[in-house]
């Protein structure tokens, strides 16, 4: 008999006592009879693993011949004789019942004891392989000790990527680990739809996106914008232009998101101006001309013909012909009384003097600048809203003067004036 171990011949010497019996039944049949017919033999090769044992062999039965090579079998063990032939050099595989981990298609997991083909194992577990359902191990190998035998749901996937459409199959489990299976490199930039973490599917598509960010400078025009003021060195119904408008200029750096060669959206990333633009004035005139002498009439409540409050025009606003402001805001007509309080305080806390004057806050805020002249050319001058009026809940009076003495008082009475807002 040959024993062959991983390809290798050797040959097996067998004990002394086997060999007399072989040449005395040897010696035995030649004396017998000189037509006697020689028992017929042939070869088989015995696998368990990587090791190969020959046997030359007239036995019938494969248990028997494995026992021939002095190989010993448990009662779990089992043979595969799908490649024996009785007569005709075979083989016969040894199958060693052998601790296995399965996991199905759902996750659970089992530890058995199997003795066979990855296929009967799984068919002894009721799963069915089909092109949706495979097994991790080669299913004609032969279930060998401590393996961990898997059941994977194979996908179809269609993966669109760099101009092509690819179709695969695969057992992975995430959109991830499929696009390192098919050796899809992604740049920092890219992006997947689905995310890499999500879960494969049946029929998925996979869409991988190339994505730049690319920087780019751009002059653009800064429009002037229109201003309108009123002034009293132009006639009322007068209009003109009294400066022109020029439009600006800025560097806007925008950043284009380009995916897959095209732009998908457009950030401004910052702007620079670089020349500003100049605003457009018209003005318009608000000049009446009178036809009675400034002060007429009205001496007797001025002092020494100047304005009665006591508060100075700031510097940076500008009386006109006509004792009215060359600019201001809007103006208010109205009725203005007269009040004296010496020693008094205003609602804003501060002492009573010509020039603070009292409003309803609701119309003209605490704090506003104005310059007041009446109707009939008495000028009260600049002023600010300091005070509550008591007119304010019977509505008769716009503000209301505060004086020096009673006698202005009375001479002001109550006069139609235009509150000139600065």
């Amino acid at each position: 008999m040959i024993k062959e171990i991983n390809g290798q011949v050797k040959a097996i010497r067998k004990p002394l006592i086997r060999i007399v019996a072989l040449i005395l039944a040897l010696a035995i049949l030649c004396a017998g009879t000189a037509f006697a017919a020689t028992s017929e033999t042939y070869i088989v090769d015995i696998y368990e693993g990587s090791q190969v044992t020959r046997v030359e062999t007239s036995e019938k039965d494969p248990y028997q011949i494995v026992a021939e090579a002095d190989i010993q079998l448990s009662k779990d063990d089992k043979l595969i004789i799908d490649d024996f032939v009785i007569g005709q050099d075979s083989r016969i595989i040894i199958c060693r019942a052998s601790n296995v981990k399965f996991i199905n298609a759902d996750g659970t997991e089992q530890n058995l004891i199997f003795a066979g083909r990855v296929a009967e194992l799984i068919e002894s577990q009721g799963v069915v392989l089909s092109d949706k359902l495979v097994s991790s191990v080669n299913v004609k190998a032969v279930v060998t000790n401590n393996s961990e035998i898997r059941i994977l749901n194979s996908y179809d996937i269609t993966i669109n990527v760099d101009n092509e459409k690819r179709y695969v199959k695969s057992t992975a489990s995430t959109v991830g680990e499929l696009l390192e299976e098919q050796n899809i490199v992604l740049d920092e930039d890219d992006e997947v739809v689905p995310s890499l973490d999500s879960p494969l599917s049946h029929e998925l598509q996979i869409d991988v996106l190339r994505v730049e960010y690319v920087t780019r400078e751009s002059e653009e025009s800064i429009p002037f914008a229109s201003k309108t003021k009123y002034s009293s060195a132009l006639l009322k119904g007068t209009t003109k232009v009294t400066q022109e408008g020029v439009n600006g200029t800025k560097t806007v750096v925008f950043k284009d998101k380009v995916v897959n060669g095209v732009v998908s959206s457009t950030t401004v990333e910052s702007e620079t101006i670089t020349k500003k633009p100049v605003d457009k004035i018209t003005t318009i005139g608000t000049l009446v001309k009178s036809t009675t002498s400034s002060g007429i009439g009205n001496s007797r409540i001025e002092k020494n013909g100047k304005p009665i409050s006591e508060i100075a025009l700031p510097s940076k606003y500008t009386i006109g012909e006509n004792n009215i402001p060359t600019e201001y805001k809007y103006t208010i007509k109205g009725k203005a009384a007269a009040y004296c309080e010496p020693g008094g305080l205003t609602a804003t806390g501060k002492k009573v003097m010509p020039g603070r004057i009292a409003v309803n806050p609701k119309q003209i805020p605490y704090g506003t600048e104005m310059w007041i002249v009446s109707n009939d050319g008495v000028v009260y001058g600049y002023c600010i809203a300091e005070d509550t009026g008591g007119f304010v809940n019977k509505g008769k009076f716009t503000v209301d003067l505060y004086m020096s003495t009673e006698s202005q008082c009375v001479k002001w009475g109550a006069r139609d004036v235009t509150i000139y807002i600065l």
